[in-house]
């Protein structure tokens, strides 16, 4: 999905003399890395959650309903609705935030924006780390990180499905189990951070015009955010009710995303992006949205200039 770096764009239209700089480097890894905030998060506060010091100061029912209550399903113990809107909450002050974020970059800078942002976050991460990092190296492999992501899905629903069943009435795991079931998610981890993560901001930075690009970005980070408060608000309520279905639910998910990507995103990689506006107006079914006008100095004598109409 992204443009080489090197003398000619590889897709067509103007050349761009220059040459990769350790700069160039540093500021490509500290991009990637910025895809470790989503979801670091989610990942604390959902720990949190589960302690028990935490539940008995704060949440003492969801406490004493897992102490002792031992019949009660293992699906169903932390499906409480204020407790998750304990993490669920934190997206809906990042949609919000994602609504005016180009108002603030407009007026104060993507350098002082990001270097705030920074300063608020300053912590770090591990396996994300490394998976942005690969990112960078195959981030046009989407495919790979989708099939990663639907195996663990099926294998996490199988693995706990063979042990809590139905009714998830189960006090004691060997630690084996525990270990595998860890290492499936941090397997997801890095595969989404390979993948999905990064694409979900890099694509829409390439396919807007610089004129709506702020927006754009806004209303695609501000979505990201309103969807992951719905699955952080309902998750563990899913779980009560659709049990180690509830993983095979997600892989379905991911094959309806896979079919998406593949008959409706065009192929980005090595197009300047004042050619992207023509890749869509070759596509099959987003040439219908895109409207011509003259003078496109871009066509040359007598061409036309190719935008869309969606915004």
């Amino acid at each position: 999905m992204v443009a080489g770096v090197g003398p000619n764009g590889g897709g067509g239209g103007g050349e761009y003399p220059g040459r990769f700089t350790g700069f160039v480097a540093v500021t490509c890894i500290l991009g990637a890395m910025g895809g470790l905030i989503f979801g670091y998060d989610i990942g604390i506060s959902g720990g949190v959650t589960s302690m028990a010091p935490f539940l008995k100061k704060f949440f003492p029912g969801v406490y004493h309903r897992e102490i002792n209550d031992r019949s009660h399903s293992q699906y169903c113990k932390f499906d409480d609705f204020t407790l998750t809107a304990f993490t669920s909450s934190l997206y809906v002050a990042a949609f919000f935030a994602s609504l005016v974020a180009s108002t603030v970059t407009k007026k104060f800078g993507r350098k002082w924006s990001m270097f705030l942002g920074g300063l608020i976050f300053l912590s770090g991460a591990l396996l994300n780390m490394f998976a942005s990092h690969v990112s960078m190296l195959i981030v046009g492999r989407i495919l790979l990180g989708i099939g990663v992501g639907f195996s663990v899905q099926v294998a996490i629903a199988a693995l706990i499905g063979w042990k809590f069943g139905v009714t998830g009435d189960v006090t004691v795991l060997p630690a084996w189990y525990a270990w595998l079931v860890v290492g499936l998610i941090c397997f997801y981890v890095a595969g989404y951070a390979w993948s999905w993560g990064p694409l979900g901001f890099v694509v829409p930075s390439e396919i807007f015009p610089l004129e709506i690009r702020s927006a754009g970005q806004s209303i695609n980070v501000s979505m990201n955010m309103f969807f992951t408060f719905l699955i952080a608000q309902l998750f563990l309520t899913m779980l009560c009710h659709m049990k180690f279905g509830l993983f095979l639910f997600f892989a379905c998910f991911l094959v309806g995303m896979s079919v998406f990507i593949y008959f409706f995103l065009p192929e980005t990689k090595g197009v300047p992006i004042e050619s992207v506006a023509r890749v869509f107006r070759d596509h099959w079914y987003w040439r219908r949205f895109m409207v011509a006008d003259d003078d496109d100095h871009k066509g040359g004598p007598g061409g036309k200039k190719f935008h869309s109409t969606a915004v």
